[in-house]
């Protein structure tokens, strides 16, 4: 079983609304997504993604963006994913009802970097549009894993000049 955590693209510094939810991804943040996507259609098998995403602009473009590198078995989209903290997160993954093979988490800072460094026990801050892959591999389902039950085998920290 793996977990993608991925970090929404560079989005816009302001939305035309006012609302931070519902900035868009600036150009950067399109092309570091479109490299992210290069990524996984290197890294990922046939086996199926259930893909949980916040609700905000600038995440569900991102998702847009790579979808086509995945297949899909489910996916969903939540307001409360949207700036989640760490123990929300752990909440939501430890309750996942679905016997995906692999997670696809697309979100937001501070929590997608919390909850990968308490899943891996390590320090790590995932930037605009990083990625990184969990593996779990004593764990049959993600209620059982817990503070470093995780192993890092992959990470995607695009670069835009």
């Amino acid at each position: 079983m793996k977990l993608y955590l991925l970090r929404h693209g560079q989005a816009e510094y302001k939305s035309s609304t006012g609302k931070d939810i519902d900035r868009k991804l600036s150009d950067v943040g399109e092309k570091q997504v479109a490299q992210v996507k290069e990524r996984l259609e290197q890294e990922v098998s046939e086996k199926p993604f259930l893909v949980l995403c916040s609700t905000a602009d600038r995440t569900t473009e991102t998702y847009e963006g790579v979808k086509k590198a995945i297949k899909i078995q489910h996916e969903h989209f939540d307001k409360a994913y949207y700036l989640a903290d760490l123990h929300t997160l752990l909440n939501l993954l430890w309750n996942i009802d679905d016997d995906a093979i692999n997670i696809l988490f697309i979100g937001h800072n501070n929590g997608i970097s919390d909850i990968a460094s308490y899943l891996t026990d390590q320090s790590i801050k995932i930037p605009t549009s990083g990625l990184v892959i969990i593996d779990f591999p004593d764990f049959d389902q993600l209620q059982e894993t817990g503070l470093g039950t995780g192993t890092i085998t992959g990470k995607c920290f695009p670069s835009v000049e």
